[in-house]
C-alpha cells in the first residue's frame, strides 16, 4: 500500500537517489524539476542512472514486477504546487546554493500548509535555511549521502526553532528506509556537519602532506586505507563521486 503522498523538489544525482529509496519503501513520490527537459533527465537517472533501479534489477535486489510497482509510485511535474500541495512532508534537493534554497523554500511557503520541510543539504545551516519561510519551526535538514540508494547515513540537524515534531518524523522516515542516522544541533557558524567537517579536516591535513613532500598521494590513501581500514582514501574518493554538494 502506497504513503505519502510526499514531494522531492530536484531531481539531480540527489533528488534521484532519494526519490528512489523513499518510492522502494512504498511512498508516493511527486518529483519537482524545473523544465520538461530536466524532468526527462531525471526519470532517465533514475531508472537508467547509476544506482537506479535498472542497477537494482540487475543486481537482483528487485524482480521487473517490483521495478514496475515502484515506478507507478513515482511522478514528475514541472509545477510547484503540483508537487507539493497536501505532501505529508517535503525533502528539498536543488543545487548546493544558498540563495537558490531559499529561493525554494520561500516557493514552498506558499504552496504548503504545516507539513515537514527537509533539506537535503550537506552544510547550510538549517537556521539560513529556514529564515526563507513564516514558520522556521517546520525546517529540519536530512542530509542523505551519494549515492543515495547504497549509503546508510542520514545527518537529521535541528535548529533551537525546529518542532521536535518535525524531527521525530525524520527520524521515524530514516529508520523506516532502514538506514543510520543521527541527530545533531544546528551550528549557524560553520559549514557542514558531522561527517563532512570531519573529511574535510582529514583531506586537508592529506594535502598538506603531500605539498610538503613528506608522501604522494597514493602513499596517503594507502595509509589511511590500510591503516584506518577506510574503503577510499582522501585522494582516491576525489575521483569515484564523492558527494560534496
Amino acid at each position: 500500500m502506497s504513503q505519502g503522498p510526499v514531494a522531492v523538489i530536484g531531481g539531480g544525482i540527489m533528488g534521484a537517489g532519494i526519490a528512489q529509496v523513499l518510492a522502494r519503501a512504498g511512498y508516493e513520490v511527486r518529483v519537482r524539476e524545473l523544465s520538461d527537459e530536466l524532468v526527462d533527465e531525471a526519470r532517465d537517472r533514475l531508472i537508467a542512472g547509476n544506482y537506479g533501479l535498472d542497477d537494482a534489477v540487475e543486481g537482483g535486489y528487485l524482480d521487473e514486477d517490483e521495478k514496475a510497482d515502484i515506478l507507478d509510485r513515482i511522478s514528475f511535474t514541472t509545477d510547484m504546487e503540483e508537487a507539493a500541495a497536501g505532501t505529508e512532508f517535503v525533502i528539498e534537493a536543488v543545487t548546493e546554493d544558498l540563495a537558490i534554497k531559499g529561493q525554494v523554500f520561500r516557493e514552498l511557503d506558499s504552496v504548503t500548509d504545516d507539513q515537514p520541510l527537509y533539506s537535503n543539504t550537506s552544510g547550510f545551516s538549517v537556521t539560513a535555511i529556514a529564515n526563507a519561510v513564516s514558520d522556521p519551526s517546520r525546517v529540519a535538514v536530512t542530509h542523505f549521502f551519494n549515492p543515495v540508494p547504497i549509503m546508510s547515513m542520514v545527518e537529521i540537524v535541528e535548529a533551537p526553532e525546529t518542532d521536535q515534531a518535525v524531527v521525530d518524523r525524520a527520524e521515524d522516515l530514516v529508520d523506516e528506509l532502514g538506514k543510520t542516522r543521527i541527530t545533531i544541533d544546528d551550528d549557524p557558524g560553520s559549514y557542514g556537519f558531522v561527517a563532512n567537517r570531519c573529511h574535510a579536516a582529514m583531506r586537508e591535513e592529506a594535502q598538506k602532506i603531500v605539498d610538503e613532500g613528506i608522501a604522494t598521494e597514493a602513499q596517503v590513501d594507502t595509509a589511511l586505507e590500510k591503516g584506518y581500514n577506510l574503503p577510499a582514501g582522501p585522494f582516491a574518493l576525489r575521483g569515484i563521486g564523492e558527494e560534496w554538494e
